[in-house]
């Protein structure tokens, strides 16, 4: 999957997301403006993120996050990924947050919740943008992750 990157101070960029440099950029972005937009390719979070779509991230604190968001993340090899979040778990004082693609079979390797590096705030495709940030469009999302994932386990269980 890859992405390109549009910021202020430089023109479009491509990186692959095994590439830090997208997690430094998004960083940076994210510090100075609170938000970071960028073009993915690949299909890890079919249907709901298609290739080619543009997403617009947001800086969130971890407080603010909830099953179901979808996010920008670095994993522990330090690639960056856009999954969605299934659910939170508590290790000795530090928490964990469990992600997975939309379309993947299995679920990332847990990592800490300071790895979130923000939430998608739009997703826009084909010219349509899709706002996450109301709470009806945020329970619309959610409630299609987990149809979809619902709708993969009866599958894989027949």
């Amino acid at each position: 999957m890859r992405t390109t990157g549009k910021t202020k101070t430089s023109p479009i960029r491509e990186h692959t997301l095994e590439s830090p440099d997208i997690l430094r950029t998004a960083r940076a972005e994210l510090m100075r403006d609170g938000v970071y937009r960028f073009r993915v390719n690949g299909s890890a979070m079919r249907p709901t993120i298609s290739d080619g779509d543009w997403l617009t991230v947001e800086q969130v604190s971890t407080s603010q996050l909830g099953v179901g968001d979808i996010v920008l993340l670095c994993t522990s090899s330090q690639t960056a990924v856009v999954h969605r979040i299934l659910r939170f778990e508590q290790r000795h004082a530090t928490t964990y947050v469990v992600t997975r693609g939309d379309a993947a079979e299995g679920l990332d390797v847990s990592v800490p919740v300071s790895n979130v590096v923000g939430r998608v705030l739009r997703i826009e495709s084909n010219g349509v943008r899709h706002d996450l940030t109301t709470f009806w469009r945020r329970l619309r999302t959610r409630l299609a992750g987990w149809l979809h994932r619902w709708r993969f386990r009866k599958v894989k269980s027949v």
